[in-house]
């Protein structure tokens, strides 16, 4: 009996379904036809705009026109795909309680306690804590932190060296900036003139 109750809410669900689909599509293809229609009156519009004196004025006109007639069809396509995006939410909901029921429906045929569902049903236990843990994994533990804090001293170690590096090499570049700047006035060439100020 119980079967014959939700295949016929299934089928019912698919003829709802089937007619919102074929809703949907009929919509979609009258905006398409809209935006159709607005592209070709724009395109009849500029090329009338053409024949007349005050073209830019005439196209300006135009595509204003055009431009709010794309925004009504924009908003209706904006709606369409709310209403959709409902329908599929409240469709996924329907779907979660007819699961939820069929789980406790099962449990109380079955005397067995249902089956969790949603978000926390596949969670995996938690890890046990430290201090249940034998004393082999223990000084294990302990071995690999030590030998972390070791890696992570001697990356800072090594971050310090290629910073004083980069200091040093720095230094030098500038040092042998100013020998040459200093060479250049000692031959004679004259330094550049500086840029005159902005107006």
């Amino acid at each position: 009996m119980r079967h014959n109750k939700l295949f016929l809410v299934l089928c019912s669900l698919l003829v709802v379904v089937a007619g919102a689909v074929s809703a949907k599509e009929t919509d979609e293809a009258q905006l398409k036809q809209e935006r159709s229609a607005i592209d070709k009156r724009l395109a009849a519009a500029e090329a009338a705009c053409y024949q007349k004196f005050a073209v830019n004025g005439c196209l300006r006109s135009a595509r204003q026109q055009a431009r709010s007639e794309r925004a009504a069809v924009q908003q209706r396509e904006n709606d369409l795909k709310d209403a959709a995006r409902r329908e599929r939410t409240d469709a996924h909901r329907q779907e979660l309680q007819d699961k939820q029921a069929a789980a406790a429906e099962k449990a109380a045929l079955g005397g067995a306690h249902p089956a969790p569902t949603g978000p926390r049903a596949h969670r995996p236990n938690p890890p046990a804590p430290s201090a249940h843990r034998s004393p082999a994994n223990q000084s294990a533990s302990v071995g690999n932190a030590e030998q972390a804090r070791a890696r992570r001293a001697q990356d800072a170690a090594q971050a310090r060296q290629r910073l004083l590096d980069k200091q040093s090499a720095a230094a030098e570049r500038a040092q042998a900036l100013r020998r040459h700047q200093a060479q250049r006035e000692a031959s004679g060439h004259p330094q550049a003139a500086p840029l005159p100020d902005p107006p």
